[in-house]
């Protein structure tokens, strides 16, 4: 099968769509979520709930890790500090500003 000519073979219909209402909406979205985000980090509860939950469990998984011999279950335990390091609020933060500002360019 030849792919070289299917960005040729556009529909008419989808070839019309205005891509810049859909980017405003990914940019209203984006916006959202970074705002929800910052007050989420600016409140004592979060800074509870990362101390004592999950600093904890990921504390827990990474001293595991250091001891495990079973492959099964260093890949799990991987997974789980992969999982625990996705809560840290600034990283998230800074992974949509960036989306927010990739999508920006485009309009």
């Amino acid at each position: 099968m030849n792919n070289a000519f299917i960005t040729k073979e556009i529909p008419e219909d989808i070839a019309s769509l205005d891509l810049s209402v859909l980017l405003r909406e990914k940019v209203d979205k984006t916006t959202e979520i970074i705002e929800a985000l910052q007050n989420i980090a600016g409140s004592n509860y979060w800074k509870v709930l990362e101390k004592n939950v999950f600093e904890a469990d990921l504390s827990k998984a990474k001293s595991r890790l250091a001891k495990e011999k079973d492959t099964t279950e260093i890949f799990r335990l991987q997974g789980e500090i992969r999982w625990g390091e996705k809560f840290d609020l600034e990283k998230l933060l800074e992974k949509y500003r960036n989306e927010l500002l990739g999508i920006r360019k485009q309009l």
